[in-house]
């Protein structure tokens, strides 16, 4: 009896702690229950505000994001549209107008003077294409300028080496070159393509830009918000350097355009770059 007695509380407490565990564990579940009644609704209801976009612009609302000058590119080799998700995009705007911040009254070494020097002087900045066997690569570059217009436009820039777009370059003998809007469009495509070619998926993250893919050899153009012009470029055949020229640790590209195709206009000249900035051509020096 004592026994009986001793463990008795002891069971009450078991039981109640038993019952509490179990009302508690319900109520859980009930507020899962609320919450998966919640993420539906406010799916059907995405769904719904999507089907009324349809209904009144006549396309999903997703497309209209796109930008619609894939058709207009068509007759470069555009055969399908490769696009690509981004993560957390990075925003670009146009800032005040700042003075250069290069110093060359200190005296430096003779290759850091020149660095200097021409942080003062504006390049153009454009983005290369090209197709390596099935892999497409891409880089950001300031040294594009053309060469000659007769009898047929040529255009240079220089790659230092090694490098996996110059190395595509090199087999496939034919790329694209961008040209770049001065405005935060051109600078967000620009500053994409500065990371390098380490992965197979070098367009992946582009914002507002569509990758148009063609044949196995032929180098992806882009079209969309920031992509002004497109050069279509062949590299020429000259004996004996093939239209590439080393020199020292960087070599030089020579090639012929041989197609254009206009992109977005912007009303905006081409894209600049000095000072370890991106710049936008502004004022007009004229002669009084």
């Amino acid at each position: 009896m004592r026994i009986y007695q001793t463990l008795r509380p002891r069971g009450q407490r078991l039981h109640r702690a038993a019952m509490a565990n179990q009302m508690l564990l319900r109520g859980v579940f009930r507020r899962s229950i609320c919450m998966d009644r919640v993420i539906r609704g406010v799916r059907d209801g995405l769904a719904v505000a999507s089907g009324l976009g349809e209904t009144f612009v006549g396309r999903p609302i997703a497309s209209m994001l796109r930008r619609e000058l894939v058709s207009a590119t068509r007759r470069f080799h555009g055969s399908r549209i490769a696009e690509f998700k981004s993560s957390t995009p990075i925003e670009w705007h146009i800032a005040a107008a700042a003075a250069p911040t290069a110093v060359l009254t200190t005296r430096t070494t003779a290759s850091e003077h020149m660095r200097s020097v021409m942080r003062l002087l504006a390049q153009s900045v454009v983005v290369c294409t090209v197709t390596h066997g099935s892999t497409p690569r891409a880089m950001t570059m300031s040294s594009f300028t053309s060469l000659t217009l007769s009898p047929t436009p040529v255009i240079t820039f220089n790659v230092a080496t090694p490098s996996r777009t110059l190395d595509a370059i090199a087999e496939s003998r034919e790329f694209n070159i961008h040209v770049l809007a001065g405005d935060a469009d051109g600078a967000r495509v620009a500053d994409h393509f500065t990371k390098g070619n380490m992965s197979d998926n070098v367009f992946e993250g582009l914002e507002a830009v569509d990758c148009v893919m063609g044949s196995s050899n032929a180098a992806p153009l882009l079209v969309g918000a920031g992509v002004v012009h497109v050069l279509k470029c062949k590299v020429l055949d000259d004996a004996p350097e093939l239209g590439l020229i080393r020199v020292r640790d960087h070599v030089i590209v020579a090639a012929e355009v041989v197609e254009t195709a206009p992109g977005e206009d912007t009303r905006e000249f081409g894209l600049a770059y000095a000072d370890r900035k991106y710049r936008q051509i502004g004022a007009v020096i004229e002669r009084d």
